[in-house]
C-alpha cells in the first residue's frame, strides 16, 4: 500500500459515487482482473484535464475505458481523446461502455500498438496519459512528449508500483527489473529540464508533469 488503509478509505469516501455505467465497468475490471485506474486516480485525471482546459488528449492503454471515461467527461462537446489498446476484447468493451456513457463521440479508440499509433499523430495535444505496458514506458514517452503543446500536461500511472519503487525490491508482484525501470523512468522525467514534474502518492503512484 502507498497510503494507509484509513487514508485510502477516507479519500474514497470523498469522491462522488460512480454512476451505473462506471460502476459496471469497475465490477467488470474486478471480476476479470482488468487493470484500470481507481476512483481517486480517475478523479485526478479529470481534474487535470479540466485544469489545463484540455480539448485534445492522447492516452496509452484504454483497457475497458475507465480512465478514458474520466477524461472524456472533462472535454468540451467538440473535444477528443485518442486512446490506444492492443486487446480486441477490451477495446470492444470500452467502445460499448463509452457509448452507453454518452461520450463515444469524443473518443477515437484505436486498436493499435501505441508505439505505432503515436508516430502517426499530429502535435498540439493538451494532455497525455500513459498506462500501458510498463517496460515500454520509455518508448511511449519518446513519442508522446513531442505531441504535447507548451503547457501541456502529462500523467503517468503506476510509477510507485505498490510502494516497491521506493523500497527498491520486489514484493512478488512487481519484479526487480520492473522496479529498476520505474525508478529510472521517474528520475528521467523529474530531472528533464523541459518539464516541471512531481510524483504523487495517488492510487498506485501518478507522475504529473507540465511541458515548458
Amino acid at each position: 500500500m502507498i497510503v494507509t488503509d484509513a487514508v485510502a478509505a477516507y479519500l474514497q469516501s470523498l469522491g462522488p459515487e460512480p454512476d451505473p455505467v462506471l460502476a459496471e465497468m469497475e465490477a467488470h475490471a474486478g471480476r476479470d482482473h482488468v487493470p484500470v485506474v481507481g476512483a481517486t486516480t480517475g478523479q485526478l485525471l479529470r481534474v487535470l484535464a479540466l485544469a489545463c482546459g484540455a480539448r485534445r488528449i492522447v492516452e496509452v492503454g484504454t483497457a475497458i475505458g475507465v480512465s478514458t471515461l474520466y477524461m472524456a467527461r472533462a472535454l468540451p462537446a467538440d473535444g477528443q481523446i485518442v486512446s490506444f489498446e492492443v486487446d480486441p476484447e477490451r477495446h470492444g468493451a470500452a467502445r460499448d461502455y463509452l457509448e452507453r456513457a454518452g461520450v463515444l463521440d469524443r473518443a477515437d479508440l484505436r486498436l493499435q500498438d501505441a508505439r505505432e499509433g503515436l508516430a502517426t499523430l499530429d502535435g498540439g495535444f493538451h494532455m497525455g496519459f500513459i498506462d500501458g505496458v510498463k517496460a515500454q514506458y520509455g518508448d511511449y514517452l519518446d513519442l508522446l512528449l513531442p505531441l504535447l503543446r507548451t503547457g501541456g500536461v502529462l500523467a503517468v500511472d503506476n510509477v510507485l508500483m505498490s510502494g516497491t519503487v521506493a523500497e527498491g525490491h520486489s514484493d512478488g508482484n512487481w519484479t526487480d527489473a520492473q522496479i529498476a525501470g520505474a525508478r529510472a523512468f521517474n528520475e528521467r522525467l523529474t530531472r528533464d529540464r523541459s518539464l516541471v514534474a512531481t510524483v504523487t502518492p495517488v492510487g498506485d503512484g501518478v507522475l504529473v508533469a507540465v511541458r515548458g
